[in-house]
């Protein structure tokens, strides 16, 4: 197991901090976290208007109309409709900021070359009237967004670097300078996404988004929600923890593109009353990390009820109170479980079993599928796994996984308690066989 440990901090951790630094990947996980506040307040307003309970719904519908439940949703479809403006805004931001060159203006343009490849609809039967469909500006549209989005601010800067630009006499007030400094490289990234646009316009697919859609993203998408993707998801972040990197955050913000039209298509299914057809979303993971990575909160309570050395009790009493909100660096660290030969087995293996047992529930009906409603991480379990399912078998999921946890942290567990017990007892009898000088 050392020389496991060794291999890892040798090579995984160099690798992981490059890829944790890489500065796409980390503008496109710091567009997403700035996002995500709206994305929960839409969420928290979908599970109001949708709460799956019919005394619930006939009481809201008797006070406040009919149509209360419409209205309610206005907000949430404002946010997830329009997801991939927001977006390709941010994401480019986030890169020019990294860069730093202008982010406003490196924003504007993703955004202004996204819709410029994205296709309008003429209407016929109101006057002919343009429109723009919401099919690819809402989650379908996020690999365009994304990609383009850094595509675009990339060609940006290089062409700014490159002294392509109009320079103002001296004494023009720094906000004209910058303007007219993003004049000509913006025609000419403008001018390259049209011709990208035509270009595709000439194929079968007829838009770059559909191109993306149909080639790239479906497959990827199925390969990262299957079952086996969710094995790999949580096997990368906790191998990753297990050498002191924290890898949650890193992970999730290359999968959540992934995870986020599942979750639309099981938003929508909630909405028009069927089954959510999926199973693999960021819902799903969020009733796995329970006490954070690791399912750490199966370790506390394994270690609140058996652990007999002081040391392990006191761990375990100061990290409690954090766990349950799935905040588990005092357990991570305290213990410890990092770099800790004996403890990393079970912390690797117990999200690989937990995942398994809730696809398993999941898929034969057992347990009600994750409703694609955002929460904060830090939402306690048992109330997480009702509101991210919708149903009581959520709560008793997280329950069984508790206890399941547990037991196959208990061996290991008790391995260290004895290791820090035998400790606790030579101390002990060191300082009673020590005499006492006198004075």
């Amino acid at each position: 197991m050392n020389n496991v440990l060794g291999f890892l901090e040798a090579k995984l951790m160099p690798l992981a901090a490059r890829t944790a630094q890489q500065r796409h990947l980390g503008a496109i996980r710091s567009a997403y976290v700035s996002f995500m506040p709206f994305i929960i307040v839409g969420s928290i307003l979908l599970v109001i208007s949708s709460f799956p309970n019919q005394t619930y719904q006939q009481f809201m519908s008797g006070a406040f109309g009919e149509s209360w439940s419409s209205i309610i949703e206005i907000p949430f479809n404002a946010v997830f409709s329009t997801m991939s403006l927001f977006i390709s805004f941010l994401v480019a931001y986030r890169l020019a900021e990294h860069y730093g060159e202008d982010r406003i203006s490196c924003g504007i343009l993703a955004l202004v070359s996204f819709l410029i490849l994205t296709p309008f609809i003429k209407v016929a039967d109101n006057g002919g009237i343009t429109v723009m469909p919401v099919e690819w500006i809402g989650t379908k549209g996020l690999f365009v967004a994304m990609i383009g989005s850094l595509l675009w601010t990339e060609l940006f800067c290089w062409l700014k670097r490159k002294k392509l630009v109009i320079k103002m006499p001296e004494g023009v007030p720094p906000a004209v300078q910058e303007s007219f400094a993003a004049l000509i490289p913006a025609l000419l990234v403008m001018v390259l996404v049209l011709i990208v646009r035509i270009l595709f316009e000439n194929t079968h697919y007829q838009t770059i988004h559909r191109f993306i859609y149909e080639v790239v993203a479906t497959p990827v998408r199925h390969y990262g929600t299957s079952y086996f993707g969710a094995l790999m998801t949580v096997f990368s972040i906790t191998i990753l923890w297990s050498v002191g990197i924290n890898s949650g955050s890193m992970i999730n913000g290359i999968i959540r593109p992934l995870w986020m039209e599942n979750q639309t298509d099981n938003i929508a299914a909630i909405q028009a009353g069927v089954t959510p057809p999926h199973i693999i979303t960021e819902q799903f993971f969020d009733m796995i990390w329970m006490g954070g990575a690791g399912a750490t909160l199966s370790l506390v309570i394994a270690m609140l009820i058996f652990a007999r050395s002081k040391n392990m009790r006191e761990v375990a009493r100061l990290g409690a109170g954090a766990s349950i909100f799935n905040i588990n660096e005092p357990i991570l660290f305290g213990l410890p479980v990092i770099m800790n030969p004996i403890m990393l087995i079970p912390f690797n293996l117990v999200p690989l079993v937990l995942v398994t047992i809730q696809y398993v529930a999941m898929k034969i009906g057992a347990v009600a599928v994750t409703t694609g409603v955002f929460i904060p991480w830090t939402l306690p379990p048992v109330i997480s796994g009702f509101i991210v399912t919708g149903h009581l078998s959520g709560s008793i999921m997280q329950i069984i996984n508790l206890l399941i946890g547990a037991m196959l942290y208990l061996p290991f567990m008790r391995i260290v308690d004895k290791q820090y017990r035998a400790a606790e007892i030579t101390t002990l009898t060191q300082t009673e066989s020590t005499p006492v000088k006198q004075e």
